[in-house]
């Protein structure tokens, strides 16, 4: 199995077969998935222009 198709095996691991892996393991499968998903959020400006307003504290 190439390291591509282990990524990708990892990243459809559900929540619970995550968090049942070591924490060391998990913490290398979610820098990997951050990884991949990087270009999409460096692409797709329309989430970094949203107009969320004042927030205003009462």
């Amino acid at each position: 199995m190439t390291q591509t198709e282990k990524t990708q095996k990892e990243t459809n691991i559900s929540r619970r077969e995550l968090m049942k892996l070591p924490l060391e393991e998990r913490r290398r499968i979610l820098a990997e998935q951050a990884e991949l998903m990087l270009p999409h959020y460096q692409q797709d400006k329309e989430w970094q222009e949203l107009d969320t307003g004042e927030f205003v504290d009462y």
